[in-house]
């Protein structure tokens, strides 16, 4: 008798590890960057910002039980790309990210641009970004890197930098690089936040190509769940409860130039 039991014992624990991975409800992680208007971490502590709005509106609505946390963006991206149980947001949509996550809720359009000194007096153009008459600044790690060598900027002409959030501004704010990649609106309230006057840059070239701001997932995170989201955001679309972050009405059209690519 006593065999049997310790032979029960073992099967029903092999059974347990052999079972498929079920993730918990109130387990979600959802990782995000200081990004504002988008997303930042607010003076008492709570995350506040456009896409922040967004993204508990959909899971409230899912009936999901979340915890939000601002890290570090390469941190975001490590967690979500091995993590079960994290989300993360406002992720970039590119060709190139297409098929590493689900893309679940689109947030907002991306409106980036090639950012300049505001006493820069030399044209930019596709030509000239391509013939390496400038220099560029970025964030190592993050989209604004790939999105220079796509706009034309030879790799050698761009700096890398470790500092988050204002560094590659701030090289271009002290001479040592010629262009940096932002949001129309995140530029504006980054700078500001920053203390900065954010007309101490102008944008010059808008950049074409990317798939707007999302929530997403690593494809480990169980398919119920990313369902349950997508279905979430589906039934407040059709009902008319759901928009996304349209922050176009912020700026003049003195304010935007003509270029894009």
């Amino acid at each position: 008798m006593r065999r049997l039991s310790i032979a029960r014992i073992i099967v029903a624990a092999l059974s347990v590890c052999a079972a498929p991975f079920r993730l918990a409800a109130t387990d979600l992680v959802v990782y995000t960057e200081n990004y504002p208007p988008f997303n930042f971490t607010e003076p008492d502590g709570t995350v506040g910002g456009f896409s922040t709005e967004k993204v508990r509106q959909v899971l409230d609505a899912a009936g999901l039980s979340y915890e939000i946390r601002v890290v570090p963006w390469a941190r975001a991206v490590n967690f979500v790309q091995t993590q079960h149980n994290a989300l993360i947001y406002t992720l970039t949509r590119t060709p190139k990210r297409e098929h590493v996550y689900d893309w679940l809720v689109p947030l907002s359009d991306t409106n980036y641009y090639l950012f300049v000194r505001r006493e820069e007096t030399r044209e930019v153009t596709p030509e000239a970004l391509a013939a390496g008459v400038f220099t560029a600044s970025c964030v190592s790690g993050d989209l604004a890197c790939e999105l220079l060598t796509s706009a034309g900027i030879p790799v050698k002409n761009i700096t890398p930098i470790m500092t988050a959030e204002d560094g590659d501004f701030r090289m271009v704010l002290a001479g040592r690089a010629d262009i940096y990649i932002s949001d129309l609106a995140a530029n504006k309230r980054m700078r500001r936040r920053a203390g900065y006057d954010p007309r101490l840059t102008k944008p010059v070239m808008r950049l074409r190509g990317d798939g707007g701001f999302y929530l997403a997932s690593g494809p480990q995170v169980p398919l119920e769940i990313r369902t349950r989201i997508k279905d979430a955001y589906k039934t407040l679309m059709e009902s008319g409860q759901y928009e996304m972050v349209d922050l176009s009405s912020e700026f003049e059209e003195s304010e935007l130039p003509r270029s894009s690519q």
